[in-house]
């Protein structure tokens, strides 16, 4: 058996680091402004659930799901950036942690525009 499949241990990844490695990538992605706040009534749903800054983290039933609330550019297509996220999350968490994601939800909560500027 060679050394690297052998186990000399445990290894635990705090939930707090999932949601860091989330936010990070989505900051990331081309289009994303800022993450917008989880809204209260979807906090409440998920009260076991970690959230931080617009990632909400859900662990249950041995999965790994994510809710991601952003505020988006404009002129910025909404369809191809909430996928990129999707990738994004899922890549970085199966590189850095090596654990499969089961969903990565995106929830565009805003566009910000800017004073005076047409759509």
């Amino acid at each position: 058996m060679s050394e690297a499949n052998e186990s000399i241990g445990r290894i635990e990844v705090a939930p707090e680091v999932l949601v860091t490695i989330a936010r990070i990538a989505v900051q990331g992605v081309e289009g994303v402004q800022q993450m917008a706040q989880v809204p209260a009534d979807i906090a409440r749903l998920f009260q076991r659930g970690l959230r931080q800054d617009g990632v909400l983290l859900d662990l249950s039933e041995n999965k790994v799901r994510f809710n991601i609330y952003v505020i988006m550019a404009p002129h910025v297509n909404l369809l191809e950036a909430s996928r990129t996220i999707q990738m994004v999350v899922t890549e970085a968490i199966d590189t850095m942690i090596g654990i499969p994601v089961a969903a990565v939800n995106v929830f565009v909560e805003d566009v910000h525009y800017t004073k005076g500027e047409v759509v």
